[in-house]
């Protein structure tokens, strides 16, 4: 498929969508008064401004944070500044926007760095046909695991991201995907099935990159050329234990090769403490050494709103070809709903390349 044919495809399911978000807003302001139409639901800190009259939710979050760690001057910076636009579509449709600017202010030392970037992190439109089977087209986060489907900054224990989360696979994938819950001995289970075709439907310009901590000095990117796999995740006993598990077969533009995941992910909640955890083991069809890790996570409360966060994690990696062990201790505190305060301090064997020791704090608002 030619690049015009590709670029009109990329560009044209993005006007689409906005198009049905454009039709159904307007059906709302010709089917009463314009006032009452934009008339806001009371707000609440985290959940977004929610118009009922149009079916229209405006939300978002703002990170600012310190890092200072081995092999780079101290540095602050606006991390990301992230808008979700939430389009009701008649009973059955929803449109999800996600407009993101990264690092859109970083400061190094006494330098300021001009790195920033304004993509489109999510773009996609939802049928839900049932309580069991929903379809989604378009731009949306690629489901291996818990992390990289709530990767945003207010809504992790810490700052830093386990390396199994990211290194091995795209984190966004463009095509279409089916998910859904369904009841299965009396317990639910979650699923998703999704198929990518990132080479000819490419939404935004954006760079997955392999290597998302602060001071690494590995610049890989994994991006998907295409892709098909899923993910199930069942609950268990009251839902206080989920247990997970992942498979993909993909090809990345770089490096090029095709590839095959598996990865499981679990989560505990106890009366006193949580546990949490993912693993991953990705084969290629080259020669290339297999990629293979995992981390083990424990959240517990300390008092009201702080949490003490520890976390082992092991990775090894095939560019650059090494093992890194990693550990990160963390507190984590929500003074109030949608806003959270957390520092950590991390550090490791091998670990200068992908995840540098060093002090790492941020202030999150998810409004």
């Amino acid at each position: 498929m030619n690049r015009y044919l590709c670029r009109f495809l990329r560009y044209g399911v993005a006007a689409l969508l906005f198009g049905l978000a454009h039709a159904s807003v307007a059906v709302a302001a010709d089917s009463g008064n314009a006032s009452s139409v934009w008339q806001p639901a009371p707000y609440t800190l985290g959940q977004g401004l929610y118009f009922p009259g149009t079916g229209l939710r405006i939300g978002g979050y703002a990170d600012f944070n310190f890092y200072d760690v081995q092999g780079t001057k101290t540095s602050y910076n606006v991390h990301d500044f992230s808008l979700f636009l939430t389009q009701d579509i008649g009973a059955q449709w929803q449109l999800f926007t996600e407009i993101d600017a990264a690092n859109p202010v970083t400061s190094r030392g006494r330098t300021d760095v001009d790195d920033a970037e304004l993509d489109v992190e999510r773009l996609y439109v939802d049928y839900h046909a049932n309580p069991y089977v929903n379809f989604r087209f378009g731009k949306f986060l690629t489901p291996v695991g818990e992390w990289n489907l709530v990767h945003a900054d207010p809504l992790t224990w810490t700052i830093s991201r386990p390396l199994s989360t990211s290194a091995a696979f795209a984190l966004h994938a463009t095509g279409a995907m089916m998910f859904g819950t369904l009841p299965v001995h009396g317990n639910d289970l979650d699923y998703w099935v999704f198929a990518d075709d990132t080479k000819n439907l490419r939404i935004g310009d954006d760079q997955d990159n392999a290597y998302t901590n602060f001071g690494t000095t590995e610049t890989l990117q994994n991006n998907f050329r295409q892709a098909v796999g899923g993910r199930v995740l069942y609950h268990l006993f009251g839902d206080s234990l989920s247990v997970g598990a992942s498979a993909l077969s993909y090809e990345l533009e770089s490096p090029r090769d095709k590839y095959f995941l598996s990865g499981l992910d679990f989560s505990w909640t106890t009366h006193y403490i949580d546990f949490t955890g993912e693993a991953i083991y990705r084969s290629s069809t080259d020669r290339r050494p297999d990629e293979r890790g995992g981390f083990v996570q424990t959240e517990i409360p300390l008092w009201r709103r702080f949490y003490l966060i520890e976390r082992y994690e092991r990775y090894r990696s095939s560019t650059p070809e090494q093992t890194s062990t990693i550990r990160t201790t963390a507190i984590n505190f929500k003074p109030i709903e949608g806003i959270v305060l957390k520092i950590e301090y991390r550090d490791g064997n091998h670990n200068l390349l992908l995840a540098p020791t060093g002090w790492l704090a941020s202030a999150a608002i998810l409004f």
